[in-house]
């Protein structure tokens, strides 16, 4: 995952900076994640019917979140496995090495934002969490 402060009040007395999207009310706190998910193990998690990996059995893969006072823009970006609606991951097959890339803009509720998949809704799942430095 990597997490990257847009917004910051510059330290110069008298210089303020407002950022808004799309006509909102200004955003303090805004940040850019991006999570990438990949299928490190040997097996395809399946996403779909009886023989579903998932513990919602075809209700998809929901995304979670932390510290995020809102979601202003989120998308799967760069792949033809997942869709996402709603904050959850929908997918036939998810094959081994296979990656989903998610990137948010959120406006944060203070601290670091985080979004993260629980590793007790895929059956037999280890989750692994790698970091990129903040930037």
């Amino acid at each position: 995952m990597e997490n990257t402060l847009l917004t910051q009040r510059p330290n110069v007395p008298g210089l303020a900076v407002f950022v808004k999207y799309e006509d909102m009310t200004p955003i303090e706190n805004l940040w850019r994640i991006c999570y990438m998910l990949k299928n490190t193990g040997n097996q395809n998690i399946v996403g779909e019917g009886i023989q579903s990996s998932l513990v919602t059995k075809g209700h998809g893969l929901p995304l979670y979140t932390r510290n995020i006072k809102q979601i202003i823009q989120i998308s799967a970006t760069d792949n033809s496995i997942a869709e996402l609606k709603d904050n959850t991951l929908y997918f036939k097959q998810w094959l081994p090495d296979e990656c989903i890339t998610i990137e948010a803009l959120v406006e944060s509720a203070g601290e670091k934002p985080e979004l993260y998949i629980d590793k007790r809704d895929i059956i037999n799942a280890k989750v692994i969490v790698k970091s990129n430095i903040n930037k």
